[in-house]
């Protein structure tokens, strides 16, 4: 007897069939996408501007009130006007830190300058003393910051709002030197507890289920019309 594969001829599957692989894959196929798009959330191109000729603070929100973090530019996280000053901090319900290293005195809370790809959660992390604590990019005290370059740079944090410590990034981009270290956030993203991220990821690095016939009607509905699309493009 000769062995059949899908490609030799079109496969004949009762139309009741069909419907249950349809019924039953929709719910899988929306479950598990949902689950996909819930991981890593991401906040699309922003490019923030922190101009060299005046001073700007401006909070970006994560996952609730209360977790959120904060870049500002010519000023401290105090309102005090530092004109080379260019800023970052994270805040969570429970707790939050930065990816930096233990300052060498009391002025300097350096921000690592992350590439793309790192682990984020890694480390080290620096913790915030107090509510009003910022990790500086560039400033007057850490005059030999890797942020010198005008290259993108990725900050990297953790927060925790109490259901687990959550990994994200920022992108940061235009960096205009001293003295006016003006910058600008180009985005950033942040995962869901215990979801691992790496700098620059937006997504979840979820495999793609198997291109052949048995794969797609895995999933059903959106299986079957991808399956279809398959074999016409085969077939022409």
């Amino acid at each position: 007897m000769k062995n059949k594969t899908l490609h030799s001829r079109p496969a004949s599957i009762p139309k009741k069939r069909w419907a249950a692989y349809a019924a039953a894959g929709v719910a899988t196929a929306l479950a598990g996408s949902n689950s996909l798009e819930a991981a890593i959330h991401y906040s699309g191109f922003l490019n923030v501007t922190f101009p060299p000729d005046r001073p700007r603070l401006k909070n970006f929100p994560l996952d609730q009130t209360g977790d959120y973090f904060v870049f500002a530019r010519g000023k401290d996280l105090l309102s005090n006007t530092v004109p080379d000053l260019a800023a970052f901090s994270v805040f969570g319900i429970v707790s939050a830190a930065f990816r930096g290293s233990s300052p060498p005195s009391t002025y300097q809370y350096p921000v690592t300058k992350l590439p793309f790809g790192e682990n984020i959660s890694a480390g080290p992390f620096t913790k915030p003393r107090y509510r009003n604590f910022s990790g500086a990019l560039a400033s007057r005290y850490h005059s030999s910051t890797q942020w010198a370059d005008r290259g993108i740079g990725f900050v990297g944090f953790r927060f925790n709002n109490g259901a687990g410590t959550q990994y994200g990034w920022v992108r940061v981009g235009g960096m205009k030197g001293v003295p006016e270290n003006a910058f600008k956030v180009l985005d950033y993203a942040y995962a869901d507890p215990g979801e691992p991220i790496r700098a620059g990821q937006t997504s979840s690095d979820e495999q793609s289920p198997a291109q052949g016939s048995l794969g797609w009607l895995a999933l059903g509905a959106v299986g079957l019309l991808a399956w279809r699309k398959s074999r016409s493009r085969t077939a022409s």
